[in-house]
């Protein structure tokens, strides 16, 4: 799905992951390359943030925390980690407060709401198709289907799903759909 405005990512998604989930974690080789490319951390976060800006910044925290992971898996553990920290926030905070007390189920049906709020240019449409089974259709993968692989585990895992699991089922053009599993 084509916006006409330019592609965004939320400020509220910048810090999650690098104020809180990978403060300590990144190299300061990282961190000079982070800067180099735009995020300056002497000054508070923008409240959005070209997409292509965001992309570039995920590959170096990709290199930098798992070099020697299969690539895959480093996206679907960078996923995890974006929500971490995203979750650490004060809106993130409210949100996993409200995910847990409602149920996977419930959570995933309100997940149409939540991604826009990361990204101007993300839809999704959640279908159950079963007790303890849904499909979800995303509009733009930026070519990193297992990143979300990763941001719906801990989806699933936040609301209290007993081992969440995500497969991506298909790819049409900028967009992809999941099925995601959990046991009751």
């Amino acid at each position: 799905m084509e916006t006409l405005e330019p592609k965004l990512v939320q400020g509220v998604t910048i810090q999650g992951l690098f104020d809180i989930a990978l403060k300590e974690r990144l190299s300061e080789g990282a961190w000079r390359a982070l800067s180099a490319g735009g995020l300056d951390r002497s000054r508070p976060i923008r409240p959005t943030y070209p997409v292509a800006t965001w992309l570039r910044w995920q590959n170096i925290v990709l290199r930098d925390l798992w070099p020697d992971a299969p690539l895959d898996e480093a996206w679907r553990r960078l996923g995890h980690t974006v929500m971490e920290g995203l979750l650490a926030t004060v809106l993130g905070r409210m949100l996993g407060v409200g995910a847990r007390a409602l149920g996977p189920q419930f959570t995933l049906a309100k997940l149409d709401h939540a991604f826009p709020g990361t990204g101007n240019y993300i839809r999704s449409h959640v279908k159950p198709v079963a007790p303890c089974r849904a499909e979800l259709w995303l509009s733009d993968l930026n070519d990193r289907p297992t990143y979300y692989v990763g941001v719906l585990e801990a989806v699933l895992l936040l609301a209290g799903a007993t081992a969440p699991r995500c497969t991506l089922l298909c790819r049409e053009g900028d967009s992809g759909t999941y099925l995601l599993e959990w046991s009751a």
